[in-house]
């Protein structure tokens, strides 16, 4: 298992890192350099609304159908059929929902006409999640990860033209990006719907009641905790944009400190994707998890580092010191939200619902008050401390229990050794700011001088890496 998650992580990794911040730095970032952090950040708050409220498209279906077709993969001919047809239903229900909102909300005409097309790529995007799903639990990963980087590789053929020609750039708004990302999510569905398909028996939408009030009934603990994952994680640009007298430009601050963030976040989102049919397989099979979890931990460490003030700079044409104070913040984080994915993938794969809900709702409790206190006075800065704060607790909650009441055995030796490379990305990047060096050199030289101590600490088990690709084929 450790040799199929690692050569299956290289290849997402790679491509990813070719694809994803590209569309980060080359698209999202020129589009918000090019309408403004007012509109960018109505946009941003709408959006993660809009992803809040995709609970309705998703009550936990597809992390009960990744853990159920990736122990069971005779299952997909008869789930595949009966889920698509549920998702129709539950789409539905969103849009429903979600228009009275806006309406309830007494939203701007403009807002309203930009907050529908995002509500309809949330639709689209729920089933590239699902299609995924079935994908990642039949390991191929290699579809997966074509399927995970596609809708960024449309957005970014469609508008690269438009940013890049002076003459189409003037006219291009926030509206233009909505309608490009909508057409990419559905796009991506439909090859995506068509990539599951082929691999199915036979396909005809029905409703199976039977099934449905099984999955529904199975499914709805992992509905909790996803909503209450997304309202702690999202929740944040929401309250910014309703409490704060300049709510939209407030969020946009925030969405340019949290884009590097969310850059590094990919490569720890892609973790969780393999990790969890893997940990599922793993526990049902009864293997020895502790080496895979002390992987991950490694890899996962060595790229939290980021100079901030520098990179706004580059990447930004207003806002820059505002940025990069949200961006300290949140770049603190980033450990912890790591460890974060690896334990809550591995709980959810132990199928500790239950008790990762109660860890959420903390998170949830937590962080709300947090913001409420403190949005008015502090603004952007005071939402990134309260989400600094909470993925600190989250984390620190889940890693205990992990160890405590997990299959999982860390050394006193262990956990030096993951706190002493810890410790010397802390110093080398606090020592680096006396060097009279360009920062992206200095960058460069801590990730690797951070590999390798890794490699020398054995937290990265180079040999067994090693024997793995040279003695079992791909």
């Amino acid at each position: 298992m450790q040799r199929k998650f690692l050569l299956n992580l290289i290849l997402i990794i790679f491509v990813n890192l070719l694809i994803k911040p590209f569309y980060l730095f080359g698209i999202d970032r020129t589009v918000q350099n090019t309408v403004g952090s007012n509109d960018y950040g109505l946009y941003y708050s709408l959006f993660n609304l809009s992803f809040i409220l995709s609970i309705i498209l998703d009550p936990g279906i597809t992390n009960y159908n990744n853990r159920h077709i990736a122990q069971y993969t005779q299952l997909l001919t008869r789930y595949f059929s009966s889920i698509t047809f549920i998702k129709i239903l539950l789409s539905a229900l969103y849009c429903i929902i979600l228009f009275i909102w806006a309406l309830v909300s007494d939203y701007p005409a403009r807002e309203s006409h930009l907050f529908y097309f995002i509500i309809l790529g949330q639709v689209f995007n729920s089933f590239v999640l699902y299609n995924r799903s079935n994908l990642a639990g039949m390991h191929l990963f290699r579809t997966d990860t074509f399927i995970s980087i596609l809708d960024k590789l449309l957005m970014i053929c469609f508008c690269l033209p438009l940013l890049m020609v002076a003459g189409l750039k003037s006219s291009f708004n926030i509206h233009t990006f909505v309608y490009l990302q909508t057409l990419s999510f559905f796009i991506t569905a439909l090859i995506s719907f068509f990539m599951v398909k082929k691999h199915t028996f036979s396909f005809r939408l029905k409703l199976n009641l039977h099934l449905f009030r099984i999955i529904l009934k199975e499914s709805y603990p992992y509905a909790i905790l996803a909503l209450l994952m997304m309202v702690y994680a999202k929740i944040d640009t929401v309250l910014l944009k309703e409490l704060h007298p300049n709510g939209n430009s407030e969020v946009g601050i925030y969405a340019a400190g949290y884009r590097l963030l969310d850059a590094l976040n990919m490569i720890a989102v892609l973790f969780s994707g393999i990790l969890y049919p893997i940990f599922a397989r793993m526990i049902k099979l009864k293997e020895d998890l502790n080496s895979l979890v002390r992987l991950s931990f490694s890899l996962l460490v060595i790229p939290s580092v980021f100079f901030s003030t520098e990179i706004m700079s580059l990447l930004y044409d207003q806002h820059i010191e505002e940025s990069a104070m949200v961006f300290r913040v949140l770049i603190l984080s980033f450990i912890s939200i790591s460890n974060s994915y690896i334990f809550g993938t591995l709980l959810t794969a132990n199928g500790s619902i239950r008790l990762l809900n109660t860890f959420a709702l903390t998170g949830v409790i937590l962080n709300m008050i947090l913001n409420l206190v403190l949005i008015p006075s502090y603004g952007s800065l005071g939402s990134a401390y309260a989400s600094l704060s909470t993925t600190l607790i989250i984390t620190l909650l889940q890693t205990l229990y992990a160890f405590q009441h997990g299959r999982l055995r860390l050394s006193g030796t262990g956990l030096v050794k993951m706190i002493a490379l810890i410790g010397l990305e802390i110093a080398l990047v606090a020592g680096s700011t006396s060097l009279d060096l360009p920062w992206l050199l200095r960058i460069g030289g801590i990730m690797l001088i951070t590999m390798a101590g890794a490699l020398a600490l054995r937290l990265i088990p180079l040999r067994n890496i090693m024997a793995l690709l040279k003695n079992e084929g791909i």
